[in-house]
């Protein structure tokens, strides 16, 4: 076993202040008199195994002395090995290692130590704290994550008694509610045979597939009239947007002009004759999309300007929700959805996040997964961050300290915040010991006075080792307002993000709070990371974020739906859950940009030459190959992996004709729910639709390869990248299972 600990101020008994180095110490001496290795060593005697030791210092020195602590760990590196040895123990000096730190925070110990050990390949790691220097302590363990070594911490004052921050779990149930709350409905039916039917249902309202779910629900009562066009709609338009997927946009632009429609029709006696005439005037220009080449934006745009009364009207507030309008620009590009300006939108738009609201208040879906023993979550989130603390004794004059450390902790949930689709509650636990419940209840009522948006609470009782801090908490998070499947439950379990922010504090309880942040995150489905605050002067200072703390269970998880967002193409998601993860799990984001450039992104050449119908022709194949269960998710994106980004819209005109396939796949895109089903049966008034049956995409999707000079046997180069990324992540699953 490889020994980690930090050098500092208890090593050379620099306790009182104009001390002099003493590594010694008094061999009779007891509590912080007793040097911290000697006492560590203490334990080998009673069976501790220690068979090597890496000793972090900084490379910076103590206030008064020149050397450094990375100085003093060599010293006591040479002293250990030496004939006499140290504190009682000798070893090898190649069984001894000085490890250099730039500074003493978690980020620097944590970088210089993973790369250390990225060297020297050991079994299991000791570290040690209750030295007095806890983010180095800290930094050594997330070091030892990183490089994907087992770790255990040990207190200086309790050698013989270690704890891990690892911890007995059921890692299917925890992976089940990941997939149910990003809702990868097709993989819940394989995890859960039971409920398959339900699930299939889900997945098939996800892709906005009406044929197939009026096929699974033929029979079902429960789903009456869910089926329909603009029901399913306002699913996959909800549940992508939750996501954050990238075909999401197709739909903005279907649910755009009936979602105003059916407002229309609802207000419209309210409205004076000129704005009701603009109003009507943009709802006949987005059903018939007459104004093309974005007149359609403009319009709306003009429209929106014009409508200066009659605000207090539901369609006339859609019409000026400018980042509603921001948002259909976009999607009317028909290139947002393949090159996102960004991974995180940040907060929805006021008037769309109102209609998902009401959709998800009426939607079937959050009672049936109640009966199947499931709890849903919001569609798009509660827009909440939880932040977990520790508090500290309390002495004189803490109070400007305490209104510091606050107002750092809340600017850095605001800004979190403000990645997330909705704007939320600020959640902040204070865990307080009785020594230090006085003190954070006086904190939490100067917060509340202050900011009376943020909830704020104290976890009472904290202490003790480890374990018990860590389920103290996680009962605390669990004993408050339960999840009820929608918005607004103010359940801890709803959360959207976690933050450990390590304040100085017994490191045990600092510890345990991050067992209880990791293990709280599993239960809520979502990203937690780690910051330290630091005092520099008179201010205070949140640093690092990292999410190194995904080697200890997310980083499975997150490796099983970026599998299942692949297999959806939905390659934005997969590549925003890589991001949550360690660096295990960004070791593969390169190879899925790849594989987005690649069935996504502009062609590298202008021409229409070879090379560009080849990756037509791979594009097409490979979406044959994934969406074949689901004809018009599969023609919609076939169409815009090809149009405009591979073929420009007057190349696409004269290609299409070339091609009757491609041109059929055309129309049943724009018969789906993604293009025009929902004006169409508008036009015709919701009568039944007795044209012929079309082709089946997956047949014309290979027709349209043959068009294209190709065949499906060897334009498979795609296929196989997106098998290769299937596989890696499925190795990264493994190894972190």
């Amino acid at each position: 076993m490889l020994l980690v600990h930090a050098v500092g101020d208890g090593d050379l008994g620099f306790a009182c202040p104009g001390a002099l180095a003493d590594i010694e110490g008094d061999l009779h001496g007891v509590g912080k008199d007793r040097r911290p290795l000697r006492k560590v060593f203490d334990a080998m005697a009673t069976g501790l195994q220690i068979s090597r030791i890496a000793l972090l210092g900084t490379t910076n020195s103590r206030e008064g002395h020149g050397t450094t602590f990375a100085d003093w760990a060599t010293e006591i590196k040479e002293r250990l090995a030496s004939d006499n040895g140290l504190f009682g123990a000798r070893f090898l000096p190649s069984a001894i290692s000085v490890v250099e730190v730039t500074s003493p925070t978690i980020h620097d110990a944590s970088t210089a130590l993973s790369r250390w050990l990225d060297r020297n390949r050991v079994g299991e790691v000791l570290v040690t704290c209750g030295s007095g220097a806890f983010a180095m302590s800290a930094g050594a363990v997330c070091g030892a994550l990183e490089s994907h070594h087992p770790v255990r911490i040990v207190h200086i004052d309790t050698p013989t008694a270690s704890y891990t921050l690892n911890q007995p779990i059921d890692p299917d149930q925890h992976l089940k509610s990941w997939l149910l709350r990003h809702r990868f409905w097709d993989a819940l039916a394989e995890m859960d045979p039971a409920n398959a039917s339900l699930w299939h249902v889900l997945a098939a309202r996800h892709a906005a597939d009406s044929d197939r779910m009026k096929r699974l629900t033929s029979n079902q009562t429960r789903w009456s009239g869910a089926a329909k066009p603009w029901p399913i709609v306002q699913a996959a338009l909800s549940e992508r947007i939750g996501r954050g997927e990238a075909a999401d946009y197709g739909l903005v632009r279907a649910w755009y002009g009936e979602q105003l429609y059916r407002l229309f029709q609802t207000d419209q006696h309210k409205l004076s004759p000129d704005t009701r005439d603009e109003v009507q005037r943009l709802i006949d220009a987005l059903q018939t999309r007459a104004d093309g080449d974005g007149g359609l934006s403009a319009h709306l745009r003009q429209t929106a300007r014009a409508l200066n009364s009659d605000l207090d009207s539901a369609s006339v507030r859609m019409i000026r929700d400018s980042a509603l309008t921001d948002l259909y620009t976009d999607a009317a590009t028909h290139l947002a959805h393949l090159t996102p300006k960004r991974l995180t939108p940040g907060p929805l738009p006021p008037t769309l996040l109102t209609a998902i609201e009401r959709w998800e208040n009426g939607d079937p879906a959050v009672r049936l997964i109640a009966h199947a023993g499931e709890t849903a979550w919001p569609v798009v989130g509660s827009g909440d961050v939880l932040a977990l603390v520790g508090v500290g004794l309390d002495r004189p004059g803490v109070e400007s300290e305490d209104q510091r450390t606050a107002e750092t902790i809340l600017a850095e949930l605001w800004k979190r915040r403000e990645k997330l689709l909705r704007r939320g509650v600020l959640r902040l636990r204070l865990l307080a010991s009785p020594e230090s419940l006085e003190r954070a209840r006086r904190i939490a009522r100067d917060v509340t006075a202050a900011y009376a948006e943020v909830d704020v609470r104290v976890v009472e009782n904290v202490h003790g080792g480890l374990d018990q801090v860590r389920d103290t908490v996680v009962d605390a998070l669990g004993a408050e307002a339960q999840p009820t499947g929608r918005t607004g439950s103010g359940s801890l379990r709803d959360v959207d993000e976690i933050v450990l922010f390590l304040n100085p504090g017994p490191p045990l309880t600092n510890y345990g709070m991050i067992a209880a942040g990791v293990a709280w995150s599993l239960i809520a489905a979502c990203p937690v990371s780690m910051m330290e605050l630091t005092r520099i002067g008179s201010s205070t200072q949140a640093r690092g974020g990292r999410p190194v703390l995904g080697r200890l269970g997310a980083d499975r998880i997150l490796a099983r739906l970026t599998i299942s967002a692949v297999e959806r193409l939905d390659l934005r998601t997969a590549r925003r859950l890589l991001e949550r993860g360690s660096t295990r799990l960004h070791e593969a984001l390169p190879a899925v940009q790849s594989l987005e450039a690649n069935l996504y992104g502009s062609c590298p050449r202008v021409s229409t030459g070879p090379d560009q119908l080849a990756l037509a022709r791979q594009r097409l194949l490979l979406i044959t190959h994934v969406h074949g269960n689901h004809p018009g998710l599969a023609a919609y994106l076939a169409v815009t992996a090809l149009r405009p980004t591979l073929f420009p819209w007057n190349v696409w005109a004269a290609v299409s004709k070339a091609s009757p396939a491609l041109n059929q796949l055309s129309q049943q895109a724009n018969h789906s729910a993604h293009g025009h089903a929902l004006d169409r049966q508008r036009q015709q008034g919701h009568r039944r639709d007795n044209s012929k049956p079309r082709p089946g995409s997956h047949d014309l999707l290979l027709q349209a390869v043959r068009e294209l000079r190709g065949s499906p046997e060897t334009d498979t180069g795609l296929i196989k990248q997106y098998k290769a990324v299937i596989n890696s992540l499925e190795s990264i699953f493994r190894e972190a299972s």
